[in-house]
């Protein structure tokens, strides 16, 4: 018999919330991932491009984030490492290309840890959580005294 681990998965639904949490914060300067066209993360980088406004809600960098956080609830709720593992890489996949576009946009030189803005640091934050929660929601095997099974008459036979 396993049981599973409880605080993995409750250090995976608290990190799940906090990527969630971060697509509504500021990330850089005064724009928040919903002032970023999810379209701009997968073109060619232009200074420009990333100042416009995002009208629509599921077109900005905001919605993978917010699903990220959702599957990651869910799986954290179900036990089920495969949907923290997909909330994990949708979540590192769109900060990651953030990352890399900004880094782009203003050059490489230009752009300083001391920038980000706290949004960007509690979607790190959730993600390292979701991460570790992840590795650690494994089963591990239960004792005799953890599963509350007593020696079989083969153990009495052995001794």
């Amino acid at each position: 018999m396993t049981i599973v681990r409880p605080r993995a998965a409750v250090l995976a639904t608290i990190g799940a919330i906090a990527i969630a949490s971060g697509a509504y914060f500021d990330w850089l300067g005064n724009r928040s991932p919903q002032q970023v066209r999810l379209q701009e993360l997968l073109t060619r980088p232009e200074v420009k491009d990333l100042t416009g406004q995002t009208l629509n809600y599921w077109t900005s960098m905001a919605a993978p984030l917010a699903v990220a956080g959702a599957i990651g609830i869910l799986g954290a709720l179900l036990l089920v490492r495969v949907l923290l593992w997909l909330s994990f890489l949708l979540g590192a996949a769109t900060v990651g290309l953030w990352v890399v576009r900004i880094a782009f946009a203003n050059g490489a030189g230009q752009f300083g840890v001391a920038d980000l803005q706290p949004g960007a640091w509690i979607a790190a934050g959730g993600l390292l959580l979701v991460l570790i929660g992840a590795a650690a929601l494994r089963r591990r095997a239960a004792t005799d005294e953890e599963a509350g099974e007593y020696p079989t008459t083969q153990a009495y036979e052995a001794a």
